[in-house]
């Protein structure tokens, strides 16, 4: 089974999984497989208000829905807020992240399916759907608000997607495949003659920032420095500092404090490890400053999101 809620526990041989941490190759790009070889593609629901997602990046297209309340949605240099029916796809290799909400109950669907579920790059599938969305200069992602017919289409078509893969029901891998054909097809006219130039020096700054991405990953649990982190591609200070504020809008430093948080709040949710262990374990030497940082990402202390998530589930 592809679909995953990170309200609910796993259950041998079941299909429902908590939501896990982004896992990473040495240049940032995501190693979870999404589905299987098969049917590569996955679903999930998530709760905004116990958890968000790191920036990272993938091969696969991915799309986010808001169902309820407001969340926010990071992509390359911008902040897409989405309001309930509104969406966003994603498209491959481009770095992205979804915030955790501060307030309201918040509540997402999202999918993340590699183009070959749709047809591989021998059939005229590829050519006609995936291809133009490849190639160089295309949209990094589609702001999905309905105000146009064609984005309340490809709206109707992913969610129509996402219950098909929720629900298994019989021959449910066919009309997964039909309905995400059929928002390929109109995000690909949406392609034709609004094509961007991506420069050269624009490449390698987002290759950059996926290997810096991918440092603080590894080493998170350490001491680090915005010297460490721009040494790990050879730059400067200023320029790695400018690199993070560019793409990012946040500094190095608060992308690991972001990181070790998301990694504690992993923990609080998934093991019985002691509040002081956890902060050791992400890179908190000490324990104070530990709750500290925590309630200033996460709008409460350890014991109480622990708390809060395991009255929620």
């Amino acid at each position: 089974m592809a679909f995953h809620t990170s309200c609910a526990s796993a259950a041998e041989g079941g299909g429902f999984l908590c939501a896990q941490d982004v896992v990473a190759d040495a240049e940032g790009r995501e190693l979870v497989q999404h589905g299987s070889a098969l049917f590569p593609i996955a679903c999930y629901a998530e709760d905004l208000k116990t958890y968000s997602v790191a920036w990272h990046w993938h091969e696969e297209f991915e799309f986010i829905l808001a169902e309820k309340g407001t969340l926010t949605v990071d992509v390359n240099k911008m902040q897409l807020p989405l309001q309930t029916g509104q969406g966003v796809f994603i498209n491959s290799g481009v770095l992205h992240a979804v915030e955790q909400a501060e307030k309201e109950e918040t509540l997402l669907r999202s999918g993340v399916f590699h183009p070959r579920l749709v047809g591989g790059m021998d059939t005229i599938f590829w050519q006609k759907l995936i291809r133009p969305l490849l190639q160089p200069g295309a949209p990094a992602f589609f702001l999905l608000d309905g105000t146009a017919p064609w984005q309340q289409q490809v709206l109707a078509d992913l969610r129509d997607a996402w219950n098909d893969v929720a629900q298994e029901k019989d021959d449910y891998e066919n009309r997964t495949r039909y309905h995400l054909s059929a928002a390929l097809r109109l995000l690909s006219t949406q392609c034709a003659g609004g094509q961007t130039k991506v420069s050269q020096q624009e490449q390698i700054a987002s290759e950059r920032m996926k290997q810096m991405l991918r440092f603080v990953e590894e080493h998170y649990a350490e001491e680090l420095t915005v010297e460490r982190i721009a040494a790990c591609v050879a730059l400067s200070e200023s320029a790695c500092l400018r690199s993070f504020r560019q793409l990012l809008g946040i500094t190095p430093i608060q992308y690991v404090k972001q990181f070790r948080v998301e990694k504690a709040a992993e923990l609080l949710r998934s093991t019985r490890l002691r509040t002081g262990e956890i902060g050791t374990e992400c890179g908190f030497s000490d324990g104070s400053y530990f709750i500290k940082t925590f309630r200033e990402l996460k709008h409460c202390t350890p014991k109480e999101y622990r708390r809060r998530f395991t009255a929620e589930n």
